[in-house]
């Protein structure tokens, strides 16, 4: 199994409180700011899960998830949008681009922790 976990977002304190929960519990977790820079490394991450924020510069979460399901390499990756927009739209919206899960913020570390589980063991 590919314990290792992309996290996404433009927010430093979402990306530390992420890994450290992910990385607490033996996820191997790599990071970036923005869309593109995942999408530049995301070959070389090789990840089993993306966690991904909707809002982010130069590239939005919904995009980047649309652009990883139309490579081959990682349409069946999971993908979980984790964001803050409460928009009702903004769910069909990441469902549309090709994500496998939907959470906004704020979170439960807990919940999120037990999704990626959930689907890195399938």
């Amino acid at each position: 199994m590919n314990r290792k976990v992309l996290v996404i977002d433009d927010q430093p304190f979402m990306l530390k409180l992420i890994s450290y929960n992910l990385r607490k519990n033996g996820f191997d977790v790599a990071t970036e700011t923005d869309g593109l820079k995942a999408l530049e490394r995301i070959g070389e991450i090789n990840p089993g899960l993306v966690v991904l924020d909707i809002r982010m510069p130069k590239i939005t979460g919904t995009d980047l998830c649309a652009r990883l399901r139309a490579d081959q390499r990682f349409s069946k990756t999971p993908i979980i949008i984790l964001t803050s927009q409460l928009r009702e739209d903004a769910e069909d919206a990441a469902m549309a681009a090709g994500a496998t899960d939907f959470m906004t913020k704020p979170f439960s570390p807990t919940e999120l922790l037990a999704k990626v589980e959930s689907y890195l063991e399938k």
